[in-house]
């Protein structure tokens, strides 16, 4: 595995990536190859001794460098350094941006570390071996150890919903997520058989019932060193596989369905990166693993769901599993003294594509305070959220003739109509926002930035950023 660490400037390296803001910084042999210092453009060239190569990393015009451009300009430069052993990224150091050091060496750390990423579990031999070595310039190591593990995170995330469904099933997984936890220092309680079902959540039972591998409950716990004024209450949806049950999938939307479970990745990735943050916020995560599979056990269209808080739910597709099995999990999450705030993160709804294309994810919120905090956290973090209305008025289509509600919606408003069918498992004035992240989990296209093809890790950055804002906040209060 590549070691990324800090270095010094004029440290030598097989590679040396440097900034440039306009092509008058980079020499005619740079130029005469149409290098213009656009927002990641690299063009190299050999140094005057012949014994490393420059890579020349565009930043677009001087003044406009944000986290998001050096970010996806370190992942250029990396996915530019060819068999090189030892790589020195000096991007950090361009002058004239308005951050702190700190925020550029986290940055670049990210951008550099996100874009090794390789998925090759399963692959004879690797066509080039990553560098040895990556060393970032500029100073500020504790935010270098800060941004590694928030990258880390991600790329856990990344490794799970990159994992085969058979590989990866509800057991399986919940014993990755003690391994993790055990590793991080983390608290962790797995739930199966009769301890699950003791549990009474009964839309999570209901999911997994056509399938042969049973339903696993995950609860996790990281505290802080110091006792916490805040307490945040994470839900990831964590189904391993989902062929639609007996509303079986049309076979060419089942090759990515190993990712309806990027929710739980996103939150475990969260999670297991928080101890090395030392973020002072108390945080409960909650993962519901289950398959959603048709045999002849499986939930049936027309059954109903009695729910944890006592109300109920006709099925009328199975294939909109998701909201079924989040519904008692947030009714547990949502217990009085056990979180003053809850976000839920999941693979909810095909529907939010369509609206916001396949790099955004929806955000929903019953209070506005705490989306504009998600979306400033997202855009901080590099990830892409928008914000949907809970349109009072589209709760009409939740009705059932023999239920309190109906799991499948309108098809036009169906993401919307979900959030609304969220909402109505937590207690009148909670706290709480919904992140569907069905797009931006899954890249069917070419990498891009610090994304590659595949598992993104969606969510995990987002996530540590909106817990890093709301310790900062508590901190501050009087």
């Amino acid at each position: 595995m590549t070691v990324v660490r800090a270095g010094e400037p004029h440290e030598p390296a097989d590679v040396v990536a440097r900034p440039c803001h306009s092509a008058a910084e980079a020499s005619p042999f740079v130029r005469r190859r149409g290098f213009l210092a656009r927002e990641g453009q690299v063009v190299a060239e050999p140094t005057a001794d012949g014994r490393s190569v420059l890579l020349n990393v565009g930043l677009g015009p001087a003044g406009s460098t944000t986290a998001a451009v050096l970010r996806q300009a370190s992942a250029a430069a990396m996915r530019a350094v060819g068999p090189a052993r030892t790589v020195r990224l000096d991007l950090a150091l361009t002058e004239g941006t308005g951050m702190p050091a700190a925020d550029r060496v986290r940055a670049v750390t990210e951008g550099a570390r996100l874009a090794l990423y390789r998925y090759d579990t399963f692959r004879s031999a690797r066509a080039l071996p990553p560098p040895v070595e990556v060393r970032v310039t500029g100073g500020a190591p504790e935010a270098l150890a800060e941004a590694l593990a928030v990258a880390e995170g991600t790329c856990l995330a990344r490794d799970l919903v990159n994992s085969p469904p058979g590989v990866l099933t509800p057991a399986s997984f919940a014993r990755r997520i003690e391994a993790a936890a055990a590793a991080a220092g983390l608290s962790c309680e797995v739930y199966g058989g009769p301890a699950l079902a003791r549990l009474r959540l009964a839309g999570l039972a209901a999911v997994s019932r056509g399938s042969a591998e049973p339903a696993r409950y995950v609860e996790l716990l990281y505290e802080p060193a110091e006792p916490p004024a805040l307490t945040v209450a994470l839900v990831g949806k964590g189904v391993t596989f989902d062929s639609g049950g007996l509303s079986l999938k049309p076979s060419d939307e089942l090759h990515t369905m190993k990712a309806d479970m990027g929710g739980a990745a996103a939150v475990l990735g969260t999670l297991v990166a928080l101890p090395r943050l030392g973020l002072p916020v108390r945080v409960r995560a909650h993962l519901p693993l289950a398959e959603n599979m048709p045999d002849g056990g499986a939930l049936r269209v027309g059954d109903v769901v009695r729910h944890l808080d006592g109300t109920t739910t006709e099925i009328t597709h199975t294939d909109n599993e998701g909201r079924v099995l989040l519904a008692d999990v947030l009714v547990r999450a949502s217990r009085p003294g056990q979180a003053d705030l809850v976000l839920d993160v999941a693979t909810l709804t095909s529907a939010a594509v369509h609206a916001i294309g396949t790099r955004t994810g929806a955000l929903f919120s019953t209070d506005d305070a705490i989306a504009d905090l998600v979306g400033r956290a997202a855009g901080r973090a590099g990830e892409s959220l928008w914000r949907l209305p809970l349109l009072a008025h589209e709760r009409r289509h939740l009705r059932s003739a023999v239920a309190d509600r109906v799991n499948c919606s309108h098809r036009h408003g169906d993401t919307v109509q979900a959030a609304l069918y969220l909402s109505e498992f937590l207690p009148p004035g909670t706290r709480w926002a919904h992140l569907d992240i069905a797009a931006p989990a899954w890249n069917d296209e070419p990498p891009y930035g610090e994304v590659p093809h595949g598992a993104t890790g969606f969510g995990v950055r987002t996530l540590v950023e909106t817990l890093r804002a709301l310790g900062a906040a508590t901190e501050t209060q009087p």
